[in-house]
């Protein structure tokens, strides 16, 4: 099972993600979140629960009191991340950010804002969760 979670701090992007994912048939249903910390303790509690679920995050980078940077080095401290797929969904052009990524083995894609159904393809094609697009 892959859960799709947003994680950014505009409502507006929330809603155009939110679209795109469902448009796209990535998800029926994504979890939105506007605040990293409420993300992350929704995450926790997954990891206690123990069920080998898969979980596909937009993450936003620039957002208040706990970034993308600080949100994934706290994944990175759970037992089971190889279950997190990340994709980076940020304004950002710094080349700074591009290579702040490649130090995380969870992020999968980094995607300028706003998401395109370009990218959304591209997403489904992903190695790590392409099997969970697959059709029958």
């Amino acid at each position: 099972m892959l859960e799709v979670i947003i994680v950014d701090d505009d409502q507006i992007v929330i809603f155009i993600q939110e679209k795109m994912i469902i448009n796209h048939d990535i998800a029926s249903n994504p979890i939105s979140f506007r605040k990293a910390t409420v993300a992350l303790n929704y995450l926790d509690e997954q990891q206690q629960r123990n069920e080998n679920k898969n979980f596909l995050i937009f993450l936003d980078i620039n957002m208040p009191n706990i970034n993308g940077w600080d949100f994934l080095k706290h994944l990175e401290s759970h037992k089971e991340n190889s279950n997190y797929h990340v994709v980076m969904v940020t304004s950002s052009i710094n080349d700074k950010d591009r290579k702040e990524v490649e130090k995380y083995s969870m992020v999968r894609s980094f995607i300028e804002k706003p998401i395109a159904s370009l990218d959304c393809e591209k997403i489904k094609e992903i190695p790590e969760i392409s099997h969970f697009f697959e059709r029958v």
